[in-house]
């Protein structure tokens, strides 16, 4: 069947690490919780809360592919609907990627847990959307590599962001928030490339 350009190897692994690396970047109710944990030097509730929301991400991602991938493989304009939707998605989320940046992050006196990154994630109207209108595409393009390469990103940002606003506290907010801005072009290119598979899907 046609599909979004399709990787493999460590190509597939770089595409979906930069994915993660986009999503993962942009202030939120996660992000908030953790730096002010961090900051604080409660690194241990910093890093469950991150990987509660991680592991949310993964059931949304074993949801969609066990649900979609065998249908979907038959119908690939089916495909390209979904790619079309995941696509305008990815470029709202660069729109308000781009108002969070401009906001900056703001600190957050809700203590983190693992459960609290989950059900953020688990609940999000948002974080359904996303998963049920990309996971399928995403794993029938670029396999398993790419899903490993983007939950390899977000386990290693989420570390890396802990560590950072431990070391170095408020200082590095800034930075943060220049990290938030760059995110912004790499959703709104995701979110064009998908959206262009998607409009081939349709035409197949």
């Amino acid at each position: 069947m046609t599909s979004i350009a399709s990787a493999s190897g460590w190509h597939a692994a770089l595409a979906g690490a930069l994915l993660g690396l986009s999503l993962a970047a942009p202030p939120g109710p996660v992000m908030a919780i953790m730096a002010t944990a961090a900051m604080r030097g409660r690194v241990r509730e910093s890093l469950v809360t991150a990987f509660g929301a991680i592991s949310a991400d993964m059931s949304w991602l074993a949801l969609a592919i066990a649900g979609a991938v065998a249908y979907l493989g038959r119908h690939p304009r089916v495909i390209g609907a979904f790619g079309l939707a995941g696509g305008a998605l990815l470029l709202w989320m660069a729109w308000g990627t781009w108002q969070a940046a401009r906001k900056g992050l703001h600190e957050n006196d809700t203590p983190g847990s693992w459960k609290l990154g989950y059900l953020t994630v688990a609940t999000s109207p948002f974080s359904m959307a996303w998963w049920l209108a990309n996971g399928a595409l995403l794993y029938t393009s670029w396999g398993l590599p790419g899903i490993v390469g983007m939950f390899l990103a977000l386990i290693g940002y989420s570390v890396l962001f802990t560590f950072a606003f431990r070391w170095l506290g408020v200082r590095v907010a800034g930075a943060i928030v220049a990290v938030a801005y760059v995110s912004v072009l790499m959703l709104a290119g995701f979110g064009s490339y998908v959206a262009w598979a998607g409009l081939g899907l349709l035409r197949a």
